[in-house]
C-alpha cells in the first residue's frame, strides 16, 4: 500500500477531497531526494491552486482534518501502463498498419504514417481513458483514508485489566 499524508478541504457523501501535502527537497523516496527534479513540472508553475483528489472517507474525516491517504500498489502500476503504454502501443500499432493499408492503394508516403500514428494515440489515450474512470467504480482501485492524524486508534482487541 502507497501513502500520502493530505489535508480534507472538503466532505460529501462517503467521500473526501483532499489536498495532497508536499515534502520539503522532493519525494523522500531515494537517495537523491535533495537534488531530485523529476517532482517538479513546468505546469507547477503555471497552476494556481493546489490539485485536490476524491478519494473514500470510510473514516468520515472532517474538512481541516489531517489524514493519512493509501492506494494499493498494483492500482498504481495498472494506471501508469494504462497512461503510458496504452497510448504507445497504440500509436505504433496503428501507424504501422496505416502505412500498409496506404502501401496497399500505392501511396508511400511519411505523412499518412505519422496521420495514422497520430490516429492510434488518441485512440489510445481515449481507450485508457475509457478503461480508468469504469474501474474506478471499484472500490479496490481508489485511494482510502487510512487514519486521521493524531485521532487515536481503537484497537479492538486491546485487553483492559
Amino acid at each position: 500500500m502507497i501513502e500520502q499524508t493530505a489535508t480534507v478541504v472538503s466532505v460529501e457523501s462517503g467521500y473526501a477531497w483532499i489536498i495532497p501535502q508536499q515534502k520539503a527537497g522532493g519525494c523522500g523516496g531515494c537517495a537523491s531526494k535533495t537534488s531530485c527534479a523529476s517532482t517538479a513540472s513546468p505546469f507547477d508553475l503555471m497552476r494556481k491552486e493546489p490539485q485536490k483528489m476524491r478519494v473514500l472517507n470510510p473514516l468520515y474525516a472532517r474538512p481541516g482534518d489531517t489524514v493519512v491517504v493509501g492506494m494499493q500498489g498494483e492500482a498504481l502500476v495498472i494506471y501508469s501502463l494504462l497512461a503510458y503504454m496504452l497510448p504507445l502501443l497504440g500509436m505504433l500499432v496503428v501507424a504501422v498498419l496505416g502505412r500498409e493499408v496506404l502501401a496497399m492503394f500505392g501511396v508511400v508516403n511519411e505523412l499518412g504514417t505519422v496521420l495514422s500514428g497520430l490516429l492510434g494515440l488518441v485512440g489510445g489515450l481515449r481507450l485508457a481513458n475509457l478503461i480508468s474512470s469504469r474501474s474506478l467504480q471499484s472500490a479496490d482501485f481508489q485511494p482510502v483514508i487510512l487514519r486521521v492524524v493524531g485521532q487515536p486508534v481503537f484497537n479492538g482487541m486491546a485487553h483492559i485489566a
